[in-house]
């Protein structure tokens, strides 16, 4: 195939150099596959790292959303990095990419974020499946019954409570709230129960904001609320007499699922001449009984521990 000439002749002559020559080369060539081969076993820990990373940006990415929900209105990169003692490049990040996935907006004209309406059509969905007042229904009928008061219902929001339904008792005038409603969180029996079971950053943005007075009982000092709150966390129940409308009093407890979540607010509305402060003795028994037994429900049994089912 190949004409012999002096050069090829040459070439394939085995003479002492050309063999020192290519054993040098296959030693380099080994040398550098060895490194290849030294690093191979550590491909799993590089792995396992990269789970980690994804592990603390799904951490960071709820700490964001956290802070966005207990925020007054949109915040800056620049506050939002100094309240979560991040580094400013780090939280762009985050934020870049769950402005993309619908999760956070940001404002074209003062560049600050916001929580995006992907989390509303998340929470109607979670509303959906886990519908609470489906669940809590024939408990607000039998505390109407038992009370001989309007039963109702609220679902916590970010330390506030809005109203989500309510059975009426008829056989007289009746003193009711429509669902949709959001009690005033500082002055209402329902709100305080809210704030009692909050984070400690919703308590400090609801309690950061001016406080209304509703009527000369209403409860603004923040210390005096503080307390009030302490009282409740021991005892699973609050009263809030004249503090919304005078002549009014409502009476409410908590209801916990699973790992003691505060899940909703259970209570009766009326007036203060039947719902006294303190009040009546059997009010709070029913209504530690039913509330006990709505949580037991939703598997939390916490009621049972503290020796409140009666």
């Amino acid at each position: 195939m190949f004409a012999a000439t002096r050069d090829s002749a040459k070439l394939f002559r085995p003479e002492k150099h050309c063999f020192a020559y290519y054993t040098a080369v296959a030693k380099k060539r080994t040398a550098r596959r060895a490194p290849l081969r030294a690093t191979a076993p550590t491909a799993p820990r590089q792995t396992r790292a990269e789970g980690g990373d994804g592990l603390q940006s799904l951490q960071a990415a709820f700490r964001i959303l956290d802070q966005l929900s207990n925020a007054d209105g949109p915040m800056g990169l620049t506050d939002l990095a100094s309240k979560l003692d991040e580094l400013k490049p780090r939280i762009y990040r985050h934020l870049a990419t769950m402005k993309s996935l619908g999760i956070i907006f940001q404002d074209v004209r003062s560049g600050r974020y916001g929580l995006g309406s992907k989390l509303f059509a998340l929470g109607e969905a979670s509303l959906e499946q886990f519908d609470l007042r489906s669940v809590a229904a024939p408990y607000l009928t039998r505390l109407r019954d038992q009370t001989r008061q309007t039963a109702l219902l609220s679902a916590p929001a970010n330390g506030e409570p809005i109203v989500l339904s309510c059975v009426e008792y008829r056989d007289r005038l009746s003193i009711t709230s429509r669902p949709g409603n959001r009690p005033p969180p500082h002055c209402s029996s329902q709100g305080r129960i809210a704030l009692a079971f909050a984070e400690a950053a919703a308590r400090r943005r609801v309690l950061g904001r001016k406080l209304t007075a509703f009527t000369s009982f209403s409860m603004t000092k923040r210390e005096k609320i503080e307390e009030r709150l302490r009282l409740i966390r021991e005892r699973f129940y609050e009263e809030a007499n004249h503090e919304v409308r005078l002549g009014i009093n409502a009476l409410s407890a908590p209801v916990f699922r699973d790992d003691d979540q505060l899940a909703g607010i259970i209570g009766i509305i009326g007036t203060s001449a039947e719902i006294g402060t303190p009040p009546p003795k059997q009010f709070i028994t029913t209504l530690h009984r039913l509330a006990g037994a709505l949580s037991a429900e939703l598997n939390c049994r916490i009621y049972y521990e503290q020796n409140l089912m009666k």
